[in-house]
């Protein structure tokens, strides 16, 4: 029984019985004047008073007190993540979840604030509460997904990307996940069918894209790589492509035997970021098959300086000596 129940009828039984009896009354006495239809609209007006009572005329009333505690403690979680202060986020969440266990939105970011924190198993199961509460949200599914991918639960992210689609047939966050999934099973082919799939509806996704990238690259078809590149650069400005695209764009044109263009691509990557052993050494390779000798030495040192111990870079410090008329004799050392 709820607190407006237990407040009564507004209009009290015998006091409703009263008037129903007079509008009878006067229904029946009105008969023969011609106004019996106004008379039986206040008889039935008066019998739904009676047996109404409260419910008539009872307002919607306030929002429970559980539901708004929870949204507010919800609302201070969210501010905390905000902040980066995850441990206040948690704690704050939590509480909005004991408090409302339904509330869809707590418990999501509650998942997700365990999720960064390293408790990926229950972040996983908070999800898939979320997921029980909310079974027709294509998002909240594809979330499970990535979760299960993550966590190198392949079938399960598979499974959960197919009962999206048969919610959402046009989902590309969903194609994009069974991708993945296919990806890391081996299966490159349905992976890039369903890739192609996701960038139908998300054409200028740019994590998809270095995705389709890169696996265009694992199948040897570096012409495709490269194309997917040059359309994820004209996502960017002039000058604000990522070094990892113009890294990856280095190794489609070494691939297509383009070696100067492949120089000067990994020599802009080394602009846009952090050197690396890895990515100098590539510089060095293809300014070398370039005939740009100076320029790999310059590139090869920098690696070695870098990491002595890297192997690639060794090999190459070699060729590069001998293609300058300086070949390394037995007594060789990287300095």
């Amino acid at each position: 029984m709820t607190s407006n129940d237990r407040a009564g009828p507004l209009v009290p039984p015998h006091l409703g019985l009263r008037i129903w009896w007079l509008a009878r009354s006067a229904a029946a006495s009105r008969l023969n004047s011609g106004r019996s239809r106004d008379a039986v609209v206040v008889a039935g007006l008066a019998m739904m008073l009676c047996l109404g009572g409260c419910q008539l005329f009872r307002s919607q009333g306030p929002v429970p007190k559980g539901v708004a505690e929870a949204r507010e403690l919800s609302q201070r979680g969210m501010n905390a993540m905000e902040r980066g202060d995850l441990p206040t986020a948690e704690s704050l969440l939590l509480q909005a979840v004991k408090v409302c266990p339904s509330d869809i939105e707590a418990r999501r970011q509650y998942a997700e604030t365990l999720w960064q924190r390293g408790q990926r198993d229950a972040a996983l199961s908070n999800m898939e509460k979320v997921q029980s509460l909310a079974p027709d949200d294509a998002q909240i599914g594809c979330r499970v997904g990535e979760m299960y991918l993550a966590l190198g639960k392949l079938d399960d992210a598979r499974q959960t990307a197919d009962d999206v689609l048969d919610l959402a047939p046009d989902e590309s966050r969903a194609w994009a996940l069974r991708g993945r999934a296919e990806v890391a099973t081996g299966d490159l082919d349905r992976a890039l069918a369903d890739f192609h799939r996701a960038l139908e509806n998300a054409h200028d996704d740019r994590q998809l894209l270095v995705e389709t990238a890169e696996l265009y690259r694992r199948m040897n078809r570096p012409q495709r790589a490269l194309s997917t590149l040059t359309a994820l650069c004209e996502t960017y400005g002039p000058g604000e492509e990522p070094q990892q695209v113009l890294y990856l764009k280095g190794l489609a044109l070494a691939a297509l035997s383009r070696h100067d263009e492949a120089a000067d691509a990994f020599a802009l990557a080394l602009e846009h970021g952090s050197a690396s052993p890895e990515l100098l050494y590539r510089l060095g390779e293809a300014a070398l098959a370039a005939g740009r000798a100076g320029d790999a030495e310059r590139a090869v040192s920098q690696a070695l300086a870098m990491d002595p111990g890297h192997e690639p870079s060794r090999a190459l410090k070699g060729r590069v000596e001998v293609a300058m008329g300086r070949a390394a004799g037995p007594g060789f050392r990287v300095q």
